[in-house]
């Protein structure tokens, strides 16, 4: 009776070899899979926001809440109306209209209902904090609501008719005494709240997830 070798070395790294590669792929898989439903998730919390969006505007003759997360400073300050950025009063707007608590962060985000307008003490990697940290309050939401709403002269905003957008520009030259910040109004401002806290600032890993005045929501992803 003739015996019956053995695996060789070689042909042990082979089955090796592609395990591992089948391994990654699986994994990666799995990876995109969790993302799509972590966005999936995201989306339905906006799209439950943009119904009391619609609800606290029909209360207020289509007018939408006066306030922002975004953290001003500086001159910016100058062009909110006071306490426009405060997270309670946020709150309390959309409080009869929206009793899930869950819907104003998203899964993803590492700060969600902490007050971040100051620099976070834990060690983490300084470009995660200027990314997630310093541009938003997340107090309340992980989602960025745009400045504009809260802005002097124009707020209260009617959800018909969206404010123009405030871009900053830069002024004369670096030795130019005028070289300065002027702000100025762009075309109109169409979605109320940002959602990017599956982005990835180290990978060049951009998602963002728009909730529009009309109540309808848009995924915008780059790699």
């Amino acid at each position: 009776m003739k015996q019956r070798k053995g695996f060789t070395l070689i042909e042990l790294l082979i089955v090796v070899a592609i395990l591992v590669i089948l391994a990654g792929l699986i994994y990666a898989v799995l990876a995109l899979a969790r993302e799509r439903v972590r966005i999936n998730y995201c989306v339905n919390n906006l799209k439950q926001i943009g119904a009391a969006l619609h609800m606290y505007a029909q209360d207020y003759n289509g007018f939408v809440p006066p306030y922002t997360n975004v953290v001003c400073a500086g001159e910016e300050c100058n062009f909110i109306l006071p306490n426009a950025d405060n997270p309670m009063l946020l709150k309390a707007a959309f409080l009869p209209y929206a009793k899930d608590k869950q819907i104003w962060h998203c899964p993803n985000d590492p700060f969600a209902g902490k007050s971040t307008r100051e620099p976070p003490k834990e060690s983490g990697p300084p470009t995660w904090r200027g990314f997630m940290w310093n541009s938003i309050d997340h107090k309340v939401t992980s989602y960025k609501i745009p400045m504009e709403y809260a802005a002097k002269g124009i707020a209260p905003v009617h959800i018909d008719f969206p404010p123009p957008v405030l871009t900053a520009e830069l002024v004369g030259g670096p030795r130019d005494p005028r070289y300065i910040w002027r702000l100025r109004w762009d075309e109109p401002l169409t979605w109320y709240a940002l959602d990017y806290t599956h982005s990835d600032p180290y990978k060049s890993h951009w998602v963002a997830i728009r909730l529009f005045l009309d109540g309808s929501t848009k995924v915008e992803i780059e790699r």
